[in-house]
């Protein structure tokens, strides 16, 4: 064996070439590699790379026809071949390899190249390795007189059918092994020679007598079937190659039965990575080794399967809110009122708390029983702990839980200029608004803790991100009250409690009763929607809030506001 001299001329060599959509189909029937990632657009939709991508071995094909591997008078043979995969090749994709020799040992006559290909619109580099060849005056493979044909039919080197895999990541474990059989024959030299040519653009004009003269392509072949190891044998469909290895112990026999043989030797569940020791033998006998490698796979997680309509219909089609106990504090009018029914109209049992006004929210409650739904009616001050503490155990007492809690007591909405105002007003605002709302969710979130789970709604205001003139006592207290949510939506985020805020724009209930009709009219004409928001817009964002549809919702706000800003 010597080194030619060219090799020492001439140590960079670059090849530009496009993967078509047919260069796959034929390499996956060449190799027997008919991963659904290649070969099922489909699946590859479903897949991270949402599209089609093209086999790792086959760019690395190319370096076949580097110029310093291809010299008259010479056979190159691989001794060695190893890469690694950074980035997915899709169909379409141009790509540029660039080799260059790295070490000449003249003692051993072998060649060291490395090699890179690479994107050349973006210079991402899609895979990158080293090849190591030695040189000889002579091919030890029996010669074909004259000039190679295309193949009449494709060939492939897959001697038995193989079965496409479908392993989970804890169905494989150490010392798990595949094989299937295969054959390196002229025809199937000629078909990667095709599929070469056509990504360099020359599938009409290419000699492929030369080529196959110049390099032993079986010991190539040969390492093109480790792809198909991993993507058809184990792990199999839901693989990504990442690297291989692969050193030749003895030249590929020609037209002679193959086994490649893959062991599980490495894996990691917290990488998902495997890694597999790869040999190729003499059909038969397992110590008669051509090639020797490994081969590094990540094994993907299986997609997750959407539900099925039935599923749904079992699962989410209910909102879970029939037979909840639902606590509404300043039930006995306006908002809290529609609330209270909207809630009895699903189905929940319905607790209506009151201060002052109780024939209304017993007025309410005989609406509800009337019309086939369950509900109380339960005074207290929620400004007073006592009162709130004796509200609970009340509704404990008479429905055994509280599951859902909607914060909605409110003072007056009367206009005070600040400097009419004292720290008395604001502060009595502050004591139902925040105040109450911290009392009843201290008495109801240790019995959702004991139920494992609860939603919690607190009524906002627009006014605080938009504040109109004399209503300072007002947007300080709701105000409060946003942190207060956003406090509790965090610290309970873990326990299944779901905190929440619904921010109405200017509602129309009796809490705003004092404002002229002429002015009701002008806020409606700002607003995009041009009118005022009803308290049953309101309650079905509450009603929303308090289903099992937004039971992955918390710390947020509702905004109901006919589409004034703030936007999203």
């Amino acid at each position: 064996m010597t080194i030619p001299s060219e090799i020492k001329q001439k140590k960079t060599s670059i090849i530009s070439f496009r993967i078509s959509e047919e260069m796959v189909t034929k390499f996956a029937a060449l190799t027997g590699d008919q991963s659904l990632l290649h070969s099922r657009k489909e699946f590859a939709r479903r897949s991270v790379y949402r599209q089609q991508i093209v086999h790792g071995m086959l760019p690395m094909a190319f370096t076949a026809l580097l110029d310093f591997f291809q010299i008259d008078g010479f056979v190159c043979s691989l001794v060695e071949l190893v890469g690694q995969f950074f980035n997915p090749v899709f169909i379409g994709d141009e790509l540029i390899l660039t080799g260059e020799i790295v070490d000449i040992n003249e003692e051993d006559s072998l060649v060291k190249c490395n090699y890179s290909i690479e994107k050349p619109q973006t210079g991402t580099v899609m895979s990158k390795g080293a090849v190591t060849v030695t040189f000889s005056n002579t091919n030890k493979r029996e010669k074909t007189s004259g000039s190679t044909q295309t193949p009449s039919h494709f060939a492939s080197m897959i001697t038995e059918p193989i079965h496409l895999q479908n392993f989970k990541l804890e169905e494989i474990s150490k010392n798990d092994t595949d094989s299937f059989p295969f054959m390196v024959t002229e025809s199937a030299i000629d078909s990667l020679l095709e599929i070469l040519s056509e990504g360099i653009g020359k599938k009409d004009t290419f000699d492929l007598y030369p080529i196959k003269e110049r390099f032993s392509f079986p010991e190539l072949l040969s390492t093109m079937l480790f792809s198909t190891s991993v993507g058809m044998c184990i792990p199999g469909k839901y693989a990504t190659f990442l690297k291989f290895e692969m050193e030749v112990r003895k030249a590929i026999d020609m037209n002679t039965s193959c086994f490649l043989i893959g062991e599980v030797v490495h894996k990691s569940e917290s990488t998902r990575i495997i890694k597999k020791g790869i040999s190729v033998h003499k059909s038969g006998n397992k110590n008669d080794i051509y090639l020797a490698g490994k081969v590094a796979v990540l094994v993907n997680p299986h997609p997750v399967k959407m539900p099925t309509i039935r599923q749904l219909k079992e699962s989410a089609f209910d909102m879970g809110i029939k037979k909840k106990v639902v606590l509404i504090t300043g039930a006995s009018r306006g908002l809290g009122e529609t609330t209270a029914k909207l809630f009895a109209l699903h189905g929940a049992k319905v607790i209506v708390n009151y201060f002052r006004g109780k024939d209304d929210a017993e007025r309410i409650v005989k609406e509800v029983i009337a019309e086939g739904g369950e509900a109380i009616c339960l005074p207290a001050d929620v400004s007073d702990p006592v009162q709130v503490q004796k509200m609970v155990l009340e509704a404990i007492e008479h429905y055994g839980a509280i599951n859902v809690l909607v914060n909605n007591a409110v003072r007056d909405f009367r206009p005070v200029g600040f400097s009419s105002l004292t720290w008395e007003d604001i502060q009595k605002e502050i004591d139902v608004i925040i105040k109450g709302a911290f009392h009843c969710c201290q008495a109801v979130i240790p019995l959702m803790l004991k139920q494992s789970g609860g939603k919690i709604i607190n009524m906002g205001t627009l006014a605080t991100e938009n504040p109109p003139p004399n209503q300072v006592k007002y947007v300080i207290s709701k105000s409060g009250l946003v942190g207060l949510t956003r406090s509790l939506a965090r610290e309970f985020a873990s326990k299944n409690i779901q905190v929440n805020m619904v921010v109405p724009n200017f509602l129309n209930t009796d809490l705003t009763s004092h404002i002229p009709g002429v002015y009701k009219d002008k806020i409606a004409m700002n607003i995009p929607m041009q009118r005022i928001a009803s308290p049953v817009d309101v309650a079905k964002a509450i009603i929303f809030l308090a289903s099992s549809y937004s039971s992955y919702t918390t710390g947020q706000k509702i905004m109901v506001t006919g589409g004034d800003v703030p936007f999203l």
